[in-house]
């Protein structure tokens, strides 16, 4: 009886034991902090006091954000030992695209700008308009460091695609807000007719650029998981995005090596894509983020297009002027500019 009672008692301790180790190890799991994760970690917060430095919200603080600025740095430095030179702009931009990351830096106004950013997909493109040009380009997630002006003005300040050392930049976190957010206004209020995507331009322009998807899953309702229709509605928005952008990169990369200041570049690249490859949508956000500009070619350019397309009756608006429109605002701004010169 005693032999069977230890039995008994061993067999729970046993037990309890695996049980423990069990919730240790998922413990662990949950809350161990991987190298990768510390240096992303201690990056980030470098920038960002590096950016803290140049605007501070009280000028006595200044002594602590730059103590705490050299301290992240040593942080990195340490982390990065064995690893990669932390001062070697390649291998840390290898090491980050080895994790699946994609991290630039540059020089903006005698200050460095930053970027670090999932890769979702990366290719090569070759265009023979606007120019017979090719770059490789990389379309990136949501940003875990944001460029400068960005950081400096606020999300307004997002660009769709710039142009940086490893390629054209895509930025899909510039419009998958967009298109998150009125997925869940059209999943509440259930339209069922075209005619109730009328309600604001946004939607309508959304509407004309995705009439087959919107009509599946908002009037037909195939899709009876609302998390497998966001997915595809935002997927397949972004692919009649994509067209637009790549043409925005091509015009970037045939810039590249210009002295154009970098917002007339913008402008160049803007009205090139909704030249070549116009959609209703894209033109509503580009004229309602309209970035502010010193140069007056650039305010020319951008004043013309809100003149010349008025969203206001969006229904109006066809393919065909979004494109032809866009073109002679191009042309006439590539003149405004050799004459201010």
């Amino acid at each position: 009886m005693m032999k069977r009672l230890r039995t008994i008692v061993a067999s729970r301790y046993a037990h309890l034991f695996i049980g423990l180790l069990a919730l240790y190890g998922l413990s662990w799991s949950i809350t161990h902090t991987s190298h990768f994760e510390k240096v992303m970690d201690n990056l980030m917060w470098y920038c960002y006091t590096d950016y803290e430095v140049r605007k501070p919200f009280f000028p006595g603080e200044v002594w602590k954000v730059e103590f705490y600025k050299e301290k992240y740095k040593e942080r990195l430095s340490s982390l990065a030992e064995g690893f990669f030179d932390y001062h070697d702009k390649k291998e840390v931009q290898a090491f980050f695209m080895s994790k699946g990351f994609l991290y630039d830096v540059w020089e903006e106004k005698n200050r460095d700008s930053y970027i670090l950013a999932p890769v979702i997909e990366k290719g090569h493109q070759k265009t023979e308009f606007p120019e017979n040009v090719a770059f490789d380009y990389f379309i990136l997630g949501d940003k875990k460091i944001i460029p400068f002006p960005e950081y400096e003005r606020g999300p307004w300040a997002r660009g769709f695609v710039s142009a940086g050392e490893k390629g054209i930049y895509i930025h899909r976190d510039s419009l998958e807000p967009f298109l998150r957010w009125y997925f869940e206004s059209l999943w509440i209020t259930e339209p069922r007719a075209p005619e109730h995507f009328h309600n604001d331009p946004l939607t309508y322009s959304l509407y004309r650029d995705l009439q087959g998807v919107c009509e599946d899953i908002f009037i037909k309702r195939l899709h009876t998981s609302k998390q497998n229709a966001q997915y595809f509605f935002i997927k397949e928005g972004f692919n009649v995005f994509l067209p637009t952008l790549l043409a925005m990169g091509a015009r970037m990369a045939a810039d590249r090596e210009s002295n154009f200041p970098p917002d007339y570049q913008y402008l160049r690249a803007c009205l090139t894509g909704l030249s070549l490859n116009p959609n209703h949508t894209m033109l509503y956000m580009l004229k309602t983020s309209i970035p502010d500009s010193n140069n007056p070619p650039v305010r020319k350019g951008w004043g013309d297009l809100r003149k010349r397309l008025d969203i206001t009756y969006p229904d109006q608006i066809t393919l065909e002027q979004i494109s032809k429109v866009a073109q002679e605002i191009l042309e006439r701004t590539e003149e405004s500019s050799v004459r201010s010169e």
